[in-house]
């Protein structure tokens, strides 16, 4: 029979090894979702209500994806969402977009390019009540030679929008999209 004689020793090193496990994947998972909750909270603040990861008529018989539309006091935003790192460089008509890690380059599509006809679907259902869309990119990345008006990154919707929000639309109006809207909308 093997006998330890440092039997304290080891299970206390055990231990210690085990919480510095748990505190790394507690770090990294915080690390990691830091950005959703920051657009959340964006969300969540700007809206009245709010829908996300959802698919509406395209208005030519077919459907179309939006990651986030906000029944906000001044009318409808839809946001496509964005979370890449590294330095980013895109314009309104270039079709494909970098991100640049380090020295490696890595191309994406032009996010605005959907934009409107998202706009526009949205637009069909809700009738008269004001939609505009951005592009909103969380702050893991950055653009260092500008970006596209319709183009944000989350820290700044507060300010970009604050001008759509006012003057507030009567409640019936907006409540009367909104139910337009969720009636059909499929959640993705």
């Amino acid at each position: 029979m093997l006998v330890i004689e440092n039997q304290p020793i080891i299970f206390i090193a055990a231990a210690a090894g085990v919480v510095v496990v748990i505190v790394f994947v507690l770090f990294r998972y915080y690390r990691r979702n830091k950005h959703q909750r920051q657009i959340n909270k964006v969300i969540k603040d700007l809206s009245r209500q709010q829908l996300k990861n959802i698919l509406i008529p395209d208005g030519v018989n077919g459907e179309i994806w939006i990651d986030c539309v906000l029944l906000t006091d001044g009318g409808v935003i839809v946001f496509d969402i964005r979370d890449y790192i590294g330095r980013l460089f895109g314009g309104d008509k270039i079709n494909e977009w970098t991100q640049m890690i380090g020295v490696k380059s890595h191309k994406f599509p032009n996010p605005l390019i959907e934009l409107p006809a998202r706009i526009n679907a949205v637009q069909e259902i809700v009738g008269e009540i004001p939609v505009i869309g951005h592009v909103i990119f969380t702050c893991r990345g950055t653009f260092p030679k500008g970006k596209p008006d319709e183009v944000f990154m989350v820290d700044e919707a507060y300010e970009k929008l604050s001008s759509f929000l006012r003057p507030a639309l009567p409640a019936e109006n907006l409540d009367t999209a909104w139910q337009k809207l969720l009636a059909v909308q499929n959640p993705g």
